[in-house]
């Protein structure tokens, strides 16, 4: 009789939309650290555990939606997990819009039934018109994407430009004809996250499409305007709580995908 062998679980997955980042794999004890996205976090094996750094207890559940900015550590015992990013400044889903979503919240009912399309996508990635229905039910989808104020959107231009420059906060706010403490101000206000947090958060995103198009780590870093190797793992575990090599390298490394 014929022995029915286990599905081997799929490999680590990061899908890069214009607006969004997608991460689905194993993870295990994430140390303190804050986004500069507001980060939705969904349980495909076990549960999610967070500790916010103003409790001492974790909290459990099976999704949680982390603010922009709020210190939190994770405990996921190494189940499968996929964690999903709005980027700040091109707001795509109301829920996860860094500029109005302001508290943690854990297993809310519109999210309930996003496990199951999560973990089909993850076994079946080359399909997200299957995700994408599952994913705007739960989160909202805007109609059309908030406008930021111009020179909000000229400095993230400058910034984008490029990111090796690494222009200065007084030239940057020479550009936009403001003061550094009212652009710093004005950007905060506009996009939910501070400027050079913001800054970072737009690297890391450069550097992933980098490795996407097959880049090394080490390349891709320099490439993103990161002055070492170093300074990119320092940032990037200040951001993620991992370091780059734990989820970007290695016999697990990922299979990145860009999307439209």
């Amino acid at each position: 009789m014929p022995r029915h062998l286990p599905k081997p679980a799929a490999a680590p997955l990061i899908c890069l939309w214009p607006q969004r980042l997608l991460f689905i794999g194993p993870l295990g004890e994430v140390a303190p650290h804050r986004h500069a996205a507001t980060v939705l976090l969904v349980a495909l094996q076990g549960e999610v555990r967070v500790r916010l750094s103003a409790e001492r207890r974790w909290r459990q559940a099976q999704t949680a939606l982390v603010p922009a900015g709020c210190m939190h550590a994770l405990d996921l015992r190494g189940g499968i997990t996929a964690v999903y990013y709005n980027d700040p400044h091109r707001p795509y889903h109301p829920a996860m819009s860094a500029r109005d979503c302001a508290e943690p919240s854990f297993d809310p009912p519109p999210l309930a039934s996003l496990g199951d399309a999560l973990r089909r996508f993850h076994q079946a990635p080359d399909a997200p018109s299957l995700l994408e229905p599952c994913l705007n039910t739960a989160l909202g989808r805007y109609p059309t994407l908030p406008t930021l104020d111009p020179r909000v959107a000229g400095t993230i231009g400058l910034m984008q430009a490029d990111l090796g420059e690494n222009l200065p906060l007084s030239a940057l706010a020479e550009a936009a004809a403001l003061s550094p403490s009212r652009l710093q101000h004005l950007f905060q206000d506009q996009t939910g996250v501070p400027l050079r947090r913001f800054r970072i958060w737009i690297r890391f995103r450069h550097a992933l499409e980098r490795i996407a198009a097959g880049a090394s780590l080490t390349t891709a870093a320099f490439d993103a305007g990161f002055a070492s190797s170093t300074h990119f793992s320092h940032a990037f575990k200040a951001m993620f709580g991992v370091s780059p090599a734990s989820v970007l390298a290695g016999a697990r490394a990922p299979r990145i995908l860009s999307l439209d």
